[in-house]
């Protein structure tokens, strides 16, 4: 297994989510022409130092300005270790001749004071009680080409898009589109759109179908060979942790008490726990009292055990769903009482080995030698695709069995109808409807998706930096505007 010290983070604080947070406005009055094209010509970009005792991230700050029709406009980029992480557009420039400020409402704005010949604006983000220091320098935009869908041309290792893509000592077969019943054309349309930015800011796009990966796309300075964080991806992986702990007897099955996997806790645990299963865990409907603000992820360093079983039950356990990040870092504790080992090692042996899976990274946000289980595992595309083909396959992978038919039956079920956002929910999977049938999914924030599909015998995984420009569900929209119609179901 590959551990990686770069800090790819899933979340970024309010205040410096400011940095990168830009949509069109109008300025108060016309500013000077000299002005526009000094803050317009290339890229503004500055530089966060990582500090692994903040938790401000770290890495470069694109800006780019630009000015139509008396309106600025543009976008900002956050790059860590050289690719797109995420993005914006700009809410508004102010800008006096020196003073010089870049909305990013309803967070914050960015205040400096610029040299606009010198090509340098020395400011950062006011916010609460930290300054945030982002001084800025004008460049080239050639200079930060991930900042773009694809450079052009196309790094060599690009596969003409509709062919079949490279095979790789990863189990993978592949095939052409046409091979298996789509329409080349459709998925050029499909990737011209995303390179369109339809999706947002996907960093990659692969398909699977009957069993071959058939489409295999990457953007942004992303390739097949990179880790990636797919943040609440992560929970729908647990959910296999824990069906495949149950399949070996290691757990008596959903109805187990979670206080029995906790003993040494017992004088912490807050009211109303004795009714709590595992089931509750896996649906999202334990009822515990969090509020708005304190269901996400808790502080560094602190007993996340403890910090979970001292929350009182004040809705009958089963009966609400309710989506807390917080409680699933309860999992790992399940896992390692029942299996003697963490989780991410039980991961590595019984999930990840079968599937011919040798690289990952579990370490971010670790805590008490156990991995975070909220949204921090970061794998390769390619074997995200694996995933998603053993949920399609019911359990087995290329004929080996991994987990039982039976979980996988269930933990994709219909556990809670109309959960949230118009979808059902089953055990830490989604359930939605589709053109194509029915479709089971693992969901992160910002388009990670896993999508399986049964009906089309396919499998769908996008990885992508859409946390915050609100384009989270765009991706559907491109698959249904341009794929679907090109996948022959009849095959």
């Amino acid at each position: 297994m590959v551990r990686r010290n770069a800090k790819i983070l899933a979340i970024l604080s309010p205040v410096l989510t400011a940095a990168i947070l830009l949509t069109a406005v109008a300025c108060s009055q016309p500013p000077d022409p000299a002005a526009v094209e000094a803050l317009t010509a290339g890229v503004w970009h500055g530089y966060v130092p990582e500090d692994e005792t903040s938790t401000q991230p770290g890495g470069d700050f694109i800006y780019e300005l630009r000015f139509e029709e008396g309106v600025f406009s543009g976008r900002a980029y956050l790059v860590k270790d050289g690719r797109h992480f995420s993005e914006i557009p700009v809410t508004g420039v102010m800008f006096d001749g020196s003073a010089i400020e870049i909305g990013m409402e309803p967070y914050s704005l960015y205040r400096g004071k610029a040299d606009l010949e010198g090509r340098r604006i020395v400011g950062g983000i006011p916010g609460g009680e930290r300054y945030e220091e982002l001084n800025l320098t004008r460049v080239e935009a050639r200079q930060w080409p991930m900042i773009r869908p694809r450079p052009t041309p196309a790094p060599e290792e690009t596969t003409p898009v509709g062919t079949r893509p490279a095979e790789r000592d990863d189990s993978w077969t592949t095939a052409a589109p046409s091979e298996v019943g789509i329409d080349p054309a459709a998925v050029e349309e499909t990737v011209q759109a995303i390179l369109a930015g339809e999706a947002g800011a996907l960093h990659s796009f692969l398909v699977v179908r009957d069993g071959s990966l058939v489409v295999e796309e990457y953007f942004y300075g992303w390739g097949r060979n990179d880790l990636h964080q797919f943040a609440s991806c992560t929970k729908s992986v647990t959910s296999l942790l824990v069906g495949i702990a149950i399949d070996q007897g290691l757990v008596s099955g959903v109805d187990a008490r979670l206080l029995d996997f906790f003993p040494e806790y017992s004088e912490v645990v807050g009211r109303g726990w004795e009714g709590l299963r595992l089931e509750h865990w896996l649906t999202m409907t334990a009822g515990l009292d969090w509020t708005e603000s304190e269901r996400r992820i808790p502080p560094q360093g602190t007993d996340r055990f403890a910090d979970i079983l001292g929350r009182n039950v004040v809705v009958p356990p089963g009966e609400r769903f309710r989506y807390v990040d917080r409680n699933m870092n309860l999992l790992p504790g399940v896992l390692a009482q029942a299996t003697g080992v963490r989780a991410d090692e039980f991961a590595a042996e019984h999930l990840f080995a079968p599937l011919g899976i040798t690289e990952w990274d579990w370490e971010k946000r670790s805590w008490q030698g156990h991995p975070d289980m909220i949204g921090s595992l970061e794998l390769r595309p390619r074997d995200l695709a694996k995933l998603g083909q053993l949920v399609l396959e019911e359990g087995s992978w290329q004929g080996r069995r991994v987990v039982s038919a039976e979980w996988i039956r269930e933990s994709t079920r219909v556990h809670v109808a109309q959960a949230q956002f118009g979808m059902d929910y089953g055990y830490l999977w989604w359930r939605r409807d589709s053109p194509l049938g029915p479709m089971t999914l693992a969901s992160g924030s910002g388009s990670h998706f896993i999508m399986v599909v049964p009906n089309a015998r396919m499998v769908m995984v996008t990885t992508a930096g859409n946390q915050f420009n609100q384009q989270h569900d765009a991706v559907h929209r491109v698959i249904e505007q341009y794929l679907v119609p090109g996948v022959n179901l009849d095959r």
